[in-house]
């Protein structure tokens, strides 16, 4: 929670001052359950034990037998093994998710725990079983801190202290089996003390009351007796390694995707399609003018295109976790490294990378390209670059916004001005001055020049006066060997520079509420 609301005063734990560590040692279960719907319980509650217990104190069968406990203790054992459920996908009832909520804290063993408005969107049988499960675990020694709102007296009967506030200001605190004695004589009395216009006279009463000037002796000896030289509690640091974290939190992308498999099934058949539609548009190009050059470069322009807004998809890769990325990351569970690297190397692998080679095959011997080993993979090799750089860039939108309606607009405006400075709708050498700079900043460019360069029109003879390397000159492309690197090289700094950028965006995070 941001702490800016708190104006003065201090928050302390055992005495201690408390800083931003506290997330590490401590339980907040938030008030929409936030959890992998594609996992069981018991997965998640297992990826909740392997990150957060220390590997040096708790072995696998401990972690596993912390986890048979959470479930029995919570009264998970029938739904133990059956997936919490997605929009697609049917799982078990709110309650049940709820209390893996609160499961997947308990593994820790915390002391204290903090939960807001357990019993949204719960039933009133199901709230009292919640409420019920709150109170054993306080009678086990576990502080429990909670708001709620309008409980039922079945609820309210079970809390031990209250807090109550109105308008933002407290109006009663101390035993909860006191509060209503209390708001009984608030009306057989009224203030003696005068109050201004906007003043809340129920909390110029409390201020008045015995109940307050009790909690403010307390909080006096407390500040009294704090050590001013302790400010700090001792450093709480990651309960496991990156490397571990890593191996983790990928594992359970990857099976995300195996259980939730369509956006990769789509990709693959749209890459398919695709492919099969290019090669029958330009099958078997001929080597006769004008069909020569003009099919053959656009081709290239239009498998470049292919390639690029081919990852549209990708601006979802951040967005969709979003929520599940800032509660896991703020409890402590995995650095913000590790999962980005994770999600970037599970998706690129069945998204990106294996749909780019099926498309690239299919159209390349349909189109009767140059039929030599070297010359098609290269021209695999830059389809791949294309992609990579092009999905790079929607990762920095993805890691940028938390809507996928302005992450399509963000990512569609770049790639439509690549696509303006790409070489083939416009001759970049007639372009103003001013703007032409743009073109070093476009993908489409050097995918397109990579595309007409060594790998396929320098030895292409077009007519006894016109061979492909005097087109490619006339279009001052510089066809040698450094010529097609350079390409590569600008494709892979642009994916550099994107996926770091990507990087500090997803760093950047606002994680308050």
């Amino acid at each position: 929670k941001d702490p800016k609301g708190l104006k003065s005063g201090q928050v302390l734990v055992d005495n201690t001052t408390v800083t931003s560590d506290l997330r590490l040692c401590s339980a907040y279960v938030v008030q929409n359950d936030v959890l992998m719907g594609t996992l069981t319980v018991r997965e998640n509650l297992a990826f909740s034990a392997n990150l957060r217990l220390s590997r040096k104190e708790y072995s696998s069968a401990d972690k596993k037998m912390r986890v048979d406990s959470v479930i029995q203790e919570l009264g998970l054992k029938d739904c133990a093994d059956t997936k919490i459920g997605t929009m697609f996908l049917r799982g078990i009832s709110g309650g049940e998710k709820k209390r893996c909520s609160i499961g997947m804290e308990l593994i820790t063993s915390p002391s204290l725990m903090f939960l807001d408005e357990p019993t949204t969107g719960l039933d009133a049988n199901t709230a009292n079983s919640i409420m019920e499960l709150l109170q054993k675990l306080s009678k086990k020694g576990k502080t429990v801190i909670f708001s709620i709102h309008q409980p039922r007296y079945s609820i309210f009967s079970q809390f031990d202290h209250l807090t109550l506030m109105n308008k933002g200001e407290i109006i009663y605190a101390g035993s909860a089996n006191k509060a209503i004695t209390y708001f009984e004589d608030l009306e057989k009395c009224s203030s003696s003390e005068e109050m201004e216009e906007n003043e809340n006279p129920l909390a110029v009463i409390y201020r008045q009351s015995p109940y307050f000037l009790s909690v403010k002796d307390r909080l006096n000896q407390i500040s009294d007796g704090l050590d001013p030289e302790v400010t700090k509690g001792d450093r709480v640091s990651y309960a496991t390694p990156f490397y571990y974290q890593l191996m983790l939190v990928s594992g359970r992308t990857v099976r995300n995707i195996l259980r939730n498999p369509q956006t990769s099934y789509a990709q693959l058949f749209l890459n398919i399609f695709f492919g099969i539609l290019v090669g029958l548009i330009y099958y078997q190009i001929p080597h006769t003018l004008p069909e020569a050059l003009q099919n053959r470069t656009g081709a290239f322009f239009f498998l470049v295109i292919n390639m690029v807004f081919g990852n549209l998809s990708a601006v979802e890769l951040f967005i969709s976790e979003r929520v599940l990325f800032i509660h896991e990351n703020s409890s402590g569970f995995y650095r913000t490294s590790v999962y980005f690297l994770s999600k970037v190397f599970a998706d690129l692998i069945p998204n990106r990378i294996l749909p780019v080679f099926i498309f690239s095959a299919i159209p390349y011997f349909m189109m009767g390209l140059k039929p030599d080993v070297e010359a098609f993979f290269l021209y695999c090799l830059t389809m791949s670059m294309v992609s990579l750089s092009a999905v790079s860039l929607a990762f920095l939108v993805s890691a940028s916004v938390g809507s996928f309606a302005m992450a399509n607009i963000l990512i569609a405006m770049p790639y439509v001005f690549m696509m303006v400075f790409g070489g083939f709708l416009v001759n970049l050498n007639s372009m103003l001055s001013w703007m032409s700079w743009l073109k070093w900043a476009s993908i489409f460019r050097y995918g397109y020049n990579v595309m007409r360069n060594v790998s396929q029109l320098q030895t292409l003879s077009l007519t006894s006066s016109l061979r492909g390397d005097v087109y490619l000159d006339h279009q001052e492309i510089d066809h040698s060997t450094w010529g097609f690197w350079q390409n590569q090289v600008a494709l892979t700094g642009i994916m550099c520079v994107c996926l770091i950028l990507a990087y500090v965006q997803l760093c950047r995070i606002n994680r308050w509420k």
